[in-house]
């Protein structure tokens, strides 16, 4: 097995461990053996990420992270940022010994996307509020009852505190707002690799 070091304190050291079909994470002490503990057994208390459960292992090299991203969505991604030195080996590592892997490049759009599906929120959700202030200031209603109620009930308020015009302010600063920093990331990528999980995968110990 192989294992790193990805944090440490002055009394202890947060350990990634690359076994078989796991990648497990363990704190110990600073002064701890990790080899003779792995050869006994004797690790204690570790997390298990599966290979398995997860669907690809992204290595950033523009700010040397690491992105586990797993298959169900409910289950919280990992991240971690490391020394240059230790990014460098590990990615080397896992590149070369897990199997069962598609590797592809870390894309523009998958580095934008998170920020186009909020910059469709902003827009649908901007659009709604306008049409719900043009309706209250014609002296109509706005319907707040039946599916996602609350929904509509938080647009209906927005939009008579905002009005059409402010509404419209609001919006185009928060929506010019996402464009910025999109065009920023499309701009100046980050540069990286995607081990995509595919089959059966294992590493080669």
């Amino acid at each position: 097995m192989k294992n790193w070091i990805i944090s440490e304190s002055q009394s202890t050291a947060t350990y990634l461990i690359a076994s078989a079909k796991a990648i497990w994470l363990t704190e110990q002490n600073s002064d701890t053996n990790i080899d003779e503990l792995i050869e006994s057994k004797s690790l204690g208390s570790i997390r298990s990420i599966r290979y398995e459960d997860l669907k690809e292992i992204v290595f950033i090299d523009s700010d040397f992270t690491i992105e586990m991203n797993f298959r169900d969505d409910k289950t919280t991604d990992e991240e971690f940022q490391l020394n240059k030195n230790v990014y460098l080996e590990m990615r080397s590592y896992f590149k070369k010994n897990l199997k069962g892997i598609e590797l592809k490049n870390y894309s523009v759009l998958k580095q934008i996307y998170a920020n186009l599906i909020t910059l469709g929120i902003a827009i649908i959700f901007t659009s709604a509020t306008y049409i719900s202030a043009m309706e209250l200031e014609k002296g109509g209603t706005v319907r707040i009852t039946g599916r996602r109620a609350w929904l509509r009930k938080i647009i209906a308020t927005i939009a008579e505190f905002l009005g059409t015009t402010g509404t419209l302010i609001v919006g185009f600063i928060f929506i010019g707002g996402i464009l910025y920093f999109l065009m920023r990331k499309i701009q100046n990528p980050k540069k990286g690799v995607v081990l995509k999980i595919t089959n059966a995968p294992k590493l080669n110990v």
